[in-house]
Order: C-alpha cells, then sequence, then structure tokens
C-alpha cells in the first residue's frame, strides 16, 4: 500500500498546483470610456447632446467586436445622465446593469476592480477628470487627455502574472 500512496500524493498535488495556478493567472481587462458630449447646460446634470448621442448610439457593438470573446462582465458609470446615457448601449449589448460611481468612490474604484473583479472585464464610464487617475491606479502610466477629446477609449489590461499594459482606441467621428 505505501508504494502506492507516494505517487497518489504526488498526482494529487500536481492537481492541486493546477487548479491554484488556474485562479491565480487570470487576465483582468479595464475598459475606460470618457462620458459623450453634453447638451448645453441648462441644469447641473445635462443630458447628451445629439452629436453625442450618435457618438454612442454603436457604442455596445464596437466593443463587442474588439474584446477578445466579445464579452463584458460588469459596467460603472458616473451618477451623471451624460455619464448613464453613454453606458446604456453597452448595459444593452452585453445584458447588464448599470452600477453608478459616487464621486466619492473613483478615489478607489481602481482598488476595488483588482479585488471584486479579477479575470474579468469591466467598463468603466467616467469623464475625462477621472480617466488619467484610474488608469494611473490600475498599471502605474501616465497618460495626457484632452479635454475635447471625446473618441478615446482606454484599455488596461492586467495580466496575472505579467506586465499591465494601456491601450488607446478610438471611436466614432
Amino acid at each position: 500500500m505505501a508504494p502506492l500512496l507516494v505517487p497518489l500524493l504526488i498526482v494529487l498535488a500536481a492537481g492541486a498546483g493546477i487548479f491554484w495556478l488556474g485562479t491565480w493567472a487570470r487576465t483582468t481587462v479595464v475598459i475606460l470610456v470618457r462620458h459623450a458630449e453634453a447638451a448645453p447646460a441648462t441644469s447641473g446634470d445635462p443630458d447628451l447632446s445629439p452629436a453625442g448621442e450618435a457618438r454612442v448610439r454603436g457604442l455596445g457593438e464596437y466593443l463587442a467586436d474588439v474584446l477578445p470573446g466579445g464579452k463584458v462582465d460588469y459596467l460603472y458609470a458616473a451618477d451623471t445622465r451624460r455619464a448613464q446615457q453613454t453606458a446604456a448601449p453597452i448595459a444593452n449589448q452585453f445584458k447588464l446593469p448599470i452600477n453608478l460611481l459616487a464621486s466619492s468612490d473613483w478615489a478607489g474604484i481602481a482598488t476595488r476592480i483588482k479585488r471584486e473583479h479579477r479575470g474579468e472585464t469591466v467598463v468603466v464610464v467616467g469623464y475625462a477628470s477621472t480617466r488619467p487617475s484610474v488608469i494611473s491606479q490600475l498599471s502605474a502610466t501616465q497618460v495626457a487627455i484632452r479635454e475635447d477629446d471625446y473618441r478615446s477609449v482606454f484599455v488596461v489590461v492586467i495580466p496575472s502574472p505579467g506586465e499591465t499594459r494601456v491601450l488607446r482606441l478610438r471611436y466614432g467621428s
């Protein structure tokens, strides 16, 4: 019986190691989108302008085309109408709820994504002012984004293990 026990233990240890590696080695993908163009402010929380509505119309399909596996697991958006209206086509495309972020949530969103969404694809719809900070916290990469840049979509790829990469894509016209 003892000669069979050692090979059995080796097989069990190898299986446990493969299981552990499979749960540890996951790639997290974070897509950061700025809200589209807002209408002239008649209140503190404007809707999208006609140009903004036109820009986001195909955003969900665009992301489905560029993402490996064509799926998004979780969707965050700032708690403003323009951010939620930008997120709506993504929510519709991937059948997801829009999880709202208050202004006080932005400081911890990168940590939250790393902790709660490991191995998932997460889209975050925010502002010109929030994206550089989140990208930096996720990747230690500094990006410069012009105030009038509504076309850039940043993709942060966080492999585990491996080096984090940041890609800049463009959508809309």
